[in-house]
């Protein structure tokens, strides 16, 4: 074998695929602008608001995780031609463009049904509240997450996809609104008043969540019955085995602290970026693991 063979198609077809990401994120600048009642360069720009910055990192973060799902359902055929990919790649961007629909909505939702009391997007342009901000990205990513999984699914189609994104979206509103009534303060009244500490543990949970949801959605699609059973079976087992791995690790990391009082009373950062990683870190233990 040559070592010095190289394979200047498969490199030409992974350049135009990079190239077709860089297409979504142009896209997904010009729907939520659409779908945006502010501007999103005088934002950046103009005013300097970090809390729209990390709002706006996640939901980039989230159309990537997105676009990678949607590459990654299925190799593109390079035997067939060049037709054929072509034509492989116009569907990868028609899933990525009907995720980026699907993560607008799925803000305004999060938006309305996790921290009912005030929306972030008001928190985040007219208080520059980095915590909502944090709280948002985190959202982003989540959704993101939970959408890549969808898409990914073996034997699914459209409607398929949808329905398990809108499941898992409930899942993690539903799982958002349990992990505030556990977390031993007023979190959304924490996140309003600009603590950074909760915002960044709550966001960073979501995604914890969301490593859940998208085991739970994994699997080939057999039918209805048989996968929202395994969806219901694994996201209560997921959730119930987070929230013990995480107290034993809170126990032996941080023996001396208390979590919540560190991030209500101290506004500690390091305690509510620590509280995030643990979520994160067991999460993907029951991923790959379990």
């Amino acid at each position: 074998m040559d070592l010095f063979q190289f394979d200047y198609a498969a490199l030409a077809v992974a350049l135009a695929h990079a190239g077709l990401g860089v297409v979504a994120l142009l896209c997904a600048k010009l729907i939520q602008q659409i779908f945006s009642p502010y501007s999103i360069d005088r934002e950046l720009t103009t005013k300097d608001n970090p809390a729209f910055g990390l709002a706006l990192a996640g939901y980039y973060s989230a159309v990537v995780t997105v676009f990678v799902g949607a590459a990654a359902a299925q190799d593109l055929p390079v035997d067939a031609g060049s037709r054929a990919v072509l034509l492989a790649m116009g569907f990868d961007l028609a899933w990525t463009l009907g995720g980026i629909l699907a993560l607008n909505g799925a803000r305004w939702l999060m938006d309305r049904a996790l921290v009912p009391s005030s929306p972030n997007s008001r928190e985040i342009v007219e208080q520059r509240n980095s915590a909502a901000g944090a709280l948002e990205c985190g959202a982003y990513i989540a959704s993101g997450l939970v959408l890549a999984g969808a898409i990914r699914q073996p034997g699914g189609g459209v409607l398929s996809a949808a329905a398990l994104f809108l499941l898992g979206e409930c899942a993690l509103i539903v799982a958002g609104r349990t992990y505030q009534w556990r977390a031993g303060y007023d979190l959304a009244g924490e996140i309003r008043n600009g603590n950074f500490a909760a915002g960044v543990a709550f966001g960073m949970t979501l995604i914890a969540i969301a490593l859940l949801m998208l085991k739970a959605i994994s699997g080939e699609f057999v039918n209805w019955s048989r996968n929202l059973l395994f969806f219901a079976l694994d996201a209560v087992a997921g959730l119930i085995l987070l929230l013990v791995l995480r107290w034993l690790t809170d126990l032996v990391l941080l023996p001396d602290a208390r979590i919540p009082e560190e991030i209500a009373r101290d506004r500690n950062l390091n305690a509510g970026l620590i509280e995030g990683t643990l979520a994160i870190g067991v999460a993907a233990i029951i991923l790959f693991l379990f």
